[in-house]
């Protein structure tokens, strides 16, 4: 049982250090970006505060597997693996949570576009309507 443990503890801890990686990334990118709109850097940048919590969360997790083999088999056993339950929620609620915040910084990007696609064809419009006037009146 303790090498299933370590085994588990060791594959999240790797994970963690994956996804800790990625974080680090990111905002190395956000940093040397200073063109980006501050919409998205901050986007981005509450987006890596999200998920490293979710990494810490893992590295919890990981510790959690580690020291569960000392745990005594009695309800202290019940209570620690309802608080290792408690930190899943944690992840699942980060996770939706990330997934909301995603959708809405795309739908605000969409609307963008789509305002500036109308304003863009109300100004070809408006020239074509110029050109045509300016036609009919050179005839005259």
């Amino acid at each position: 049982m303790l090498f299933a443990t370590s085994l588990i503890a060791f594959v999240l801890i790797v994970i963690a250090w994956m996804m800790h990686v990625q974080h680090q990334h990111t905002i190395k990118m956000v940093e040397k970006h200073n063109d980006w709109d501050n919409r998205k850097r901050e986007f981005l940048l509450s987006q890596v505060r999200r998920r490293t919590k979710v990494t810490h969360t893992i590295v919890l997790i990981a510790a959690a597997f580690l020291v569960s083999n000392i745990v005594p088999v009695n309800i202290f056993y019940v209570l620690y693996w309802a608080c290792v339950s408690l930190l899943l929620l944690r992840i699942v609620l980060l996770a939706g949570l990330d997934g909301f915040a995603t959708k809405n910084y795309i739908l605000s990007l969409r609307d963008e576009r789509i305002a500036s696609r109308r304003a863009l064809e109300e100004e070809v419009r408006r020239m074509r309507e110029e050109k045509a006037q300016a036609g009919t009146h050179s005839e005259e």
